[in-house]
């Protein structure tokens, strides 16, 4: 299990059995009675977009588990990889919020093509994951070679996304490299303040760091394939509006 370290204000370890839920009621809130914008009423009222039965994972999962913390202490969210089941042939990846005491709070509904990239938003409002779309078993369903950052509020709901711009609409998987479309995402993560949101990217030729920062998308590459000498180049940095 890849675990990040707990807010320093948190004095006992917990264990928590991580793929059991239960009916909760927490005051956050339905699909029902959530805003859905300019969608209105016939997104409140749509049902699921996949049956549990139908979603798996990426083919560029670690199958790791990750954990991400809120900036306050208060909450952290879990992402993992459903257990075998018998007579099921997928697994998918499960995002489950719980409070500082291992209570659980809400657990999101089973998104296809969800992968491992995991963070909280330092200030609370939203947790960032990644999504693939394909072909493939388990996965989005959409145009091939599409791939979104997605975001969930802490109630598990989905809450928007964006298209990455390292995607290649139309391509498919190959099954005979490691990185199934030319490159993976590896990781996400905030800045402190909140402000920019960092997206990892793993290529045979090097690292690359999308960030983002509102409506404003830069492109940095990095020498290093490791995280750890992981530094931006002092070159002009590439910037586009989307």
């Amino acid at each position: 299990m890849k675990v990040r370290r707990a807010p320093p204000n948190l004095s006992s370890i917990l264990v928590l059995k991580c793929h059991i839920d239960a009916p909760i009621n927490v005051g956050w809130g339905s699909k029902q009675t959530q805003f859905h914008g300019s969608l209105g009423k016939a997104a409140a009222q749509a049902p699921s977009a996949a049956p549990p039965s139908s979603v798996g994972i990426s083919p560029d999962d670690d199958f790791l588990t990750r954990i991400s913390w809120r900036g306050d202490g208060t909450l952290f969210v879990v992402s993992a990889v459903s257990p075998s089941s018998t007579g099921a042939t997928l697994r998918p990846r499960v995002l489950r919020v719980y409070n500082r005491d291992g209570v659980l709070q809400a657990t999101a509904e089973a998104v296809p093509g969800l992968e491992h990239p995991l963070s909280w938003r330092p200030s609370g409002n939203l947790i960032v994951s990644t999504q693939r779309f394909g072909t493939f078993p388990g996965g989005g369903k959409g145009r091939e070679g599409r791939h979104d950052v997605v975001f969930f509020e802490k109630n598990g709901l989905r809450h928007g996304e964006f298209g990455l711009r390292h995607a290649k609409p139309g391509v498919s998987a190959a099954d005979a490299k490691d990185r199934k479309w030319g490159y993976k995402v590896k990781e996400v993560g905030w800045s402190a303040d909140s402000n920019v949101l960092l997206v990892w990217i793993e290529e045979d030729a090097g690292d690359t760091g999308e960030s983002y920062r509102r409506a404003i998308q830069i492109d940095a590459h990095a020498p290093s394939p490791t995280l750890d000498n992981w530094k931006l180049p002092l070159v002009p940095l590439e910037f586009l509006l989307t």
